[in-house]
């Protein structure tokens, strides 16, 4: 019988863990959800789902605004993409 599942182990720095677990939380998923997910959306683009580059300014107090809302729109645009792959 094959196995279903498999361990994935990342070392994270805990308070990004933490802050991470209560977006999940209010988006109503957990961390193996979300890595699930990420790997569901990796494999349907074959490569990250989006672009990576470095930011014109680093602020480290604030988030950049405009990044957030990037963000946001890819998650809300993702999700349900994300949850259909990962079944």
């Amino acid at each position: 019988m094959k196995k279903r599942t498999t361990t994935v182990r990342a070392l994270i720095d805990p308070k990004r863990k933490d802050n991470v677990g209560k977006i999940l939380r209010r988006m109503g998923i957990n961390h193996s959800e979300a890595i699930n997910i990420f790997y569901s959306l990796i494999k349907e683009y074959k490569g990250f789902p989006f672009d990576l580059k470095l930011p014109d300014e680093i602020n480290d107090r604030e988030p950049n605004p405009e990044l957030m809302n990037i963000l946001k729109t890819s998650i809300r645009k993702n999700y349900r993409l994300g949850e259909l792959l990962a079944k």
